[in-house]
């Protein structure tokens, strides 16, 4: 190819690209910006929204039952749901197994005990509207709405820093 057609080529992608978003403020889920609401049903069938739970502090983890990493947070997260429930902390699994798969996500949490409240977004629309990357990915979200930090990829929920973060936030309420 000559270099004029490839740049022509380079310039006809560039102005797609940009015509795209063009004149649109482009959200992107980094803290100081606001959580996206999303609706997603618990393992037992009612609808669980982040709307509803303005005003208190939540920590959002999209995990799948086939993910090793995310297996290994889940002790942490149980723990830090034990640990701050009482104080305004809301720890929200969101699986994003797909199709069919409440009844393996319902025997994964018992076998694992995992006791905080787990969503199953087997269409990703959770994922889609954070825009994860992959699983395991978490969020701290204020009790105003607003994206705290993003950890990509495995952490350690029980960690000085997170927990550090946490009170820090719990403080904000």
């Amino acid at each position: 190819m000559s270099i004029v057609r490839r740049a022509v080529a380079l310039a006809l992608v560039v102005g797609l690209g940009l015509g795209c978003t063009a004149g649109e403020e482009v959200w992107r889920p980094l803290p100081g910006f606001a959580a996206p609401d999303f609706a997603a049903p618990d393992l037992s069938g009612s609808m669980a929204s982040l709307s509803e739970l303005h005003g208190r502090v939540v920590l959002l983890n999209v995990w799948a039952t086939w993910c090793v990493p995310c297996l290994r947070e889940m002790p942490g997260l149980q723990d830090l749901h034990e640990a701050y429930e009482g104080r305004g902390l809301e720890v929200l699994g969101v699986s994003v197994d797909r199709g069919s798969a409440r009844d393996r996500i319902v025997s994964f949490v018992g076998e694992h005990g995992i006791r905080y409240r787990v969503l199953h977004d087997p269409d990703e629309d959770v994922a889609m509207a954070f825009r994860t990357i992959g699983v395991p990915e978490t969020f701290l979200i204020g009790g105003d709405g607003t994206i705290v930090h993003r950890w990509i990829g495995e952490f350690d929920p029980m960690s000085p820093e997170v927990r550090a973060l946490i009170e820090s936030t719990l403080s904000d309420l």
